[in-house]
């Protein structure tokens, strides 16, 4: 049995070969759209945290090598530490040329051209403490950082501003020259790559929504600025919503954010879920799956497992991360029980997703703090339709939660006929009483916490 779900290993020649999701369509489209394009450009690929948008790069990359397209892959996250962005896109593509270029000697000319313009960002930074999105520009914001240099570097702030001012006026139009040619030098780049048949390069930049909001809008300035040029493609893997958050925080709550993103992209797409096909969406597909690789003893519990799970899924949205997280929570409480144990999977199965989106209302369950009425308030419960499949297995699911949960007053006063009722009879040998029924499971899945 495992607790945590295993990462999926992908290698270089995957592809789409463990594509559970069925998207290999979509890296097809993707693919295409990065062949046919003339133009520079720069793809967003959006989706939720947890939606598998890095497994589903990575199979792509997979499938582009298989095209003859090559690829470089950056996780920005893991890159915010340096604090330059410009660094870590251009030192990912001159590794990158170093392993795979046809020419080593003439290879250098990007690597060189790299380096100048490194070392002017670098040395335009340090003289006044801040980032600029690009050279040969005076920002506002650069002016402001300028007036506020102290004593350690002139006794007259001013002067300083000035003669800063001035030099950057002075080397503007050599600077304007030393990035063109950096331009032409990357966008010449992937005809001198080994083995690519299309004549483009696809760099995709992953996790920028997890970055440091100044970094995350830093890449994507830098991008823009110095990086967007022909045949070579930015695929920009994030959550929009996130990353229109970062660029508030870095520019101020008064900006639109959603125009402002929209000037570096110029073509948007988000990861495929299929969640309306009956017989074979998402969440379904996803809930088979962790259910073989947990390889949870479940004593023959799987296949009820897998009837509540899904419609809960579906009513709170889960995430394929999410539901990695119920799964570590089913495998807790199965793996602290034994065959002979009580075991009301609607029951386990509702806990184990409530403790993951809604922990405050597991808390309250753990400690008998919330009416039924209430429950169904905060989870949305109260008009669930029966005429809809998936709805009526929550309904089902809540005449447990109900039996559980209603106070004894309100229990009596239930109809002879009502399905709760016939609960009864299914726990009665365990000598436990129907108050204490779920708050047992809380407590057994509450001794554990796994990250």
């Amino acid at each position: 049995m495992k607790l945590v779900t295993p990462s999926l290993v992908i290698e270089d020649s995957d592809g789409f070969r463990n594509d559970i999701f069925q998207r290999q369509q979509f890296g097809e489209a993707l693919s295409n759209l990065v062949i046919n394009s003339t133009d520079e450009l720069v793809i967003s690929l959006d989706g939720k945290w947890g939606e598998g948008k890095t497994t589903f790069v990575k199979m792509w990359q997979g499938y582009l090598k298989e095209k003859g397209i090559p690829s470089i892959y950056i996780d920005a996250f893991q890159n915010d530490y340096t604090d330059d962005a410009f660094i870590s896109i251009a030192s990912a593509i001159t590794l990158y040329e170093d392993q795979h270029s046809t020419d080593a000697a003439e290879s250098s000319d990007f690597k060189k051209k790299a380096k100048k313009v490194g070392v002017r960002l670098l040395s335009w930074t340090a003289k006044v403490g801040i980032k600029a999105a690009t050279l040969g520009i005076i920002k506002e914001s650069d002016i402001e950082a300028l007036s506020e240099i102290g004593d350690d570097v002139a006794d007259d702030a001013s002067e300083t501003v000035e003669s800063l001012v001035k030099e950057r006026l002075d080397t503007h139009a050599k600077e304007t020259n030393l990035i063109q040619s950096f331009r032409e030098s990357l966008s010449d780049l992937p005809a001198k790559l080994k083995d690519n048949q299309n004549g483009r390069l696809v760099i995709i930049v992953d996790e920028l929504d997890r970055c440091k909001p100044s970094f995350a809008v830093e890449i994507l300035e830098k991008i823009k600025h110095l990086f967007s040029v022909k045949n070579v493609v930015f695929l920009l893997v994030m959550n929009k919503q996130q990353l229109e958050e970062a660029i508030k925080s870095v520019y101020g709550n008064n900006i639109d954010a959603h125009t402002y993103l929209q000037k570096f992209i110029n073509v948007e797409t988000s990861t495929p879920k299929r969640i309306d096909d009956r017989d074979n969406n998402d969440i379904e597909l996803y809930v088979k799956k962790l259910l073989q690789v947990h390889e949870i003893t479940t004593w023959g519990d799987d296949e009820q497992i897998f009837h509540f799970l899904v419609p809960l899924a579906l009513h709170f949205n889960l995430s394929l991360r999410q539901l990695e997280k119920v799964f570590t929570n089913l495998a807790i409480i199965y793996s602290t029980s034994t065959e002979n144990h009580l075991r009301v999977v609607p029951i386990i199965a509702f806990i184990s997703v409530v403790k993951v989106v809604a922990p405050n209302v597991f808390a309250d369950l753990l400690l008998r703090k919330v009416s039924y009425s209430k429950l169904c308030e905060q989870l949305r419960f109260r008009e669930l339709d029966k005429e809809n499949e998936t709805e009526r297995k929550l309904i089902w699911l809540m005449t447990w939660i109900s039996f559980s949960t209603l106070t004894e007053s309100e229990y009596q006063n239930v109809d002879a006929n009502d399905p709760i009722k016939r609960h009864e009879q299914l726990y009665v040998r365990y000598s436990i009483s129907r108050e204490r029924l779920l708050p047992m499971f809380c407590e057994k899945l509450s001794m554990f916490t796994v990250n």
